[in-house]
C-alpha cells in the first residue's frame, strides 16, 4: 500500500463520495448514541440489539413481496418487523413468567434465525435484484449514496429534536416512571415516542454497520460516557461525541487501509475508546480506582501505626502528649507487621522524625494527635454499635477497625450528639476528647 501523507488524507476526506460516507456515519453515530443512552438508562440495553436482529426478516419479506430493493419498501418492512419484535418482547414479559432479558434473547435469536433462513432462500432464488441485500446483515457504509443521507438526516433530526423538547418528561420516565404517571405525564405516549425513535434509528443505521453490529453503536457510547460523568446532560454530550470521534477515525482508517470494512472499523475504534475510558477515566477508571485503593491502603496502615503509637503513649502518659515519642518497633509490629516500611512516609508528612534510639520509631506530636483522632473515632463507633445499633460486644471491634478511617467530621459530630458525648467506650477505655494540645 502506498503511504498517504496527512495532506493526502485531508484531500480524500473532502472528496464528495467520502464526505457522503462520513456524513452518513456521523448521523448514524449521533442518533444511535442519543437514543441508545436513553435505552440503556431504561435498563433495556439489549432491546436495541434485539430489534436490529428482528428487522432482518422484515427486510427479506419486503423484498420477496416487492421483488426489488426499493428503499421505501425495505425500510417499511424493517420498521414493521422491528416493531413486531419489540411488541413480542413486551408481550412475553407481560403475559408469561419469562424475564425481560430472557424474552429479549428469545426474540433476538428466533427473528434473526428466520431472517438468515429467508436471506439464504432469496440468495438461492436466482433473483437478479438480490445482489447486495446481505449488506443489511454485515453493513456496507462505504456504499452509501447521497439518497441514503436524506432519511438519516430526517431520523437524526427527529431523534435529537424529540430528546431536546421532551428532556424533562423523558428524564422523569426513565428514573421514576410511577411518579411520572402520578403527576399526569402521558407515560404510554412517551414510551411509544421512544420506541419510534429507537426503531427509526436502527432501521436507517443498519446499512452502515449491519444488524450484527448496530447494537454496539447503541450501547458502547453510553458505556464510555458513564466512566467520565454521572450528570445526564454530560453523559449525552460525551456519548454523542465519542460516537462521532469513532466514526471519523473509522473513516480515516478505511482510507489508510481500503480493504477493511468501514462499519466494523468504526465499532472497533469505539471499543478502543471504551477500553481507554475503562482504564484511565478519573475516579471511575480501573487505573484510577487502583490508585485510590492503594492510597487508602497506605493511609490505613499509616493511621494504624499512629493509633497504636498513641496507645503506647496512653498506657504510660495518659492524656499528656510529649513533643515526640520513641515507640518500640516490636510493639508496633505486633499490631502492624510491616510498619517499618512506612517510617519514611510518616517522616515526609511530619508524623515522625528520625529515631534517636535503635529499634524504635520516633513519632512526632502531630503524629500522636493523628493517632488520637483515629482512636477517638474507633471508640466512638464502638459505643454507637453497642448503644444505638445493639451489636454484641464481641462483634464491634472489626467493624470499627474499618469505619475509623472513613468517618467524616460531620458524622463524628452526629455520633457525639447521639451518644451524649461519651467518655468511656464499651471496653472501658477512655474516649479522647475532640481537642488535645
Amino acid at each position: 500500500m502506498e503511504s498517504l501523507s496527512f495532506r493526502n488524507i485531508i484531500d480524500l476526506l473532502v472528496n464528495p463520495s467520502i464526505l457522503i460516507v462520513l456524513s452518513g456515519c456521523i448521523l448514524i453515530a449521533i442518533q444511535s448514541a442519543a437514543i441508545g443512552t436513553l435505552t440503556v438508562l431504561r435498563k433495556q440495553s439489549l432491546t436495541g440489539d434485539a430489534i436490529a436482529h428482528a428487522v432482518l426478516p422484515g427486510l427479506c419479506i419486503a423484498f420477496l413481496i416487492s421483488g426489488e430493493k426499493s428503499s421505501i419498501s425495505l425500510f417499511l418492512g424493517a420498521a414493521l418487523a422491528g416493531w413486531f419484535g419489540l411488541y413480542t418482547i413486551q408481550w412475553l414479559h407481560t403475559h408469561t413468567k419469562i424475564k425481560q432479558d430472557a424474552a429479549t434473547g428469545i426474540v433476538l435469536s428466533v427473528f434473526f434465525g428466520v431472517g438468515i433462513l429467508l436471506l439464504t432462500f432469496i440468495q438461492q432464488s436466482g433473483n437478479g435484484q438480490q445482489s447486495g441485500l446481505d449488506m443489511f446483515l454485515l453493513g456496507k457504509a462505504s456504499g452509501m449514496l447521497l439518497d441514503d443521507i436524506i432519511p438519516l438526516l430526517c431520523t437524526c433530526s427527529f431523534t435529537l429534536l424529540g430528546i431536546v423538547l421532551l428532556r424533562k418528561e423523558l428524564t422523569m420516565l426513565i428514573f421514576d416512571r410511577e411518579f411520572a404517571r402520578f403527576i399526569g405525564l402521558p407515560v404510554e405516549l412517551l414510551q411509544v415516542i421512544l420506541q419510534i425513535m429507537l426503531i427509526a434509528s436502527i432501521v436507517t443505521g443498519i446499512t452502515a454497520t449491519g444488524a450484527i453490529l448496530i447494537g454496539s453503536l447503541l450501547i458502547i457510547p453510553y458505556a464510555i460516557a458513564s466512566f467520565w460523568k454521572r450528570d445526564l446532560q454530560a453523559i449525552f454530550l460525551i456519548a454523542v461525541s465519542s460516537a462521532i470521534l469513532a466514526s471519523f477515525f473509522g473513516i480515516v482508517l478505511t482510507i489508510l487501509f481500503p480493504h477493511i470494512p468501514t462499519g466494523a472499523t468504526i465499532v472497533l475504534v469505539l471499543s478502543l475508546l471504551f477500553c481507554v475510558s475503562a482504564l484511565f477515566a478519573p475516579q471511575r477508571g480501573i487505573v484510577s480506582r487502583i490508585i485510590v485503593q492503594r492510597k487508602h491502603h497506605h493511609q490505613t496502615i499509616e493511621d494504624n501505626i499512629l493509633k497504636y503509637a498513641y496507645h503506647h503513649v496512653e498506657q504510660s502518659n495518659g492524656l499528656s502528649l510529649p513533643q515526640y515519642a520513641h515507640i518500640p518497633l516490636d510493639f508496633l509490629k505486633g499490631h502492624v507487621p510491616d510498619c517499618g516500611r512506612y517510617n519514611a512516609r510518616l517522616m515526609k508528612q511530619g508524623f515522625a522524625i528520625k529515631p534517636q534510639k535503635p529499634e524504635t520509631m520516633c513519632i512526632s506530636k502531630e503524629g500522636l494527635l493523628r493517632g488520637i483522632k483515629i482512636t477517638r473515632l474507633h471508640r466512638l463507633w464502638e459505643a454507637y454499635l453497642i448503644h444505638a445499633a445493639k451489636f454484641d460486644i464481641d462483634h464491634i471491634h472489626d467493624d470499627a477497625e474499618s469505619i475509623e478511617h472513613i468517618l467524616t467530621p460531620e458524622l463524628e459530630t452526629k455520633l457525639q450528639a447521639l451518644l451524649g458525648d461519651p467518655s468511656i467506650d464499651p471496653h472501658g477505655e477512655h474516649i479522647p476528647p475532640s481537642f488535645i494540645h
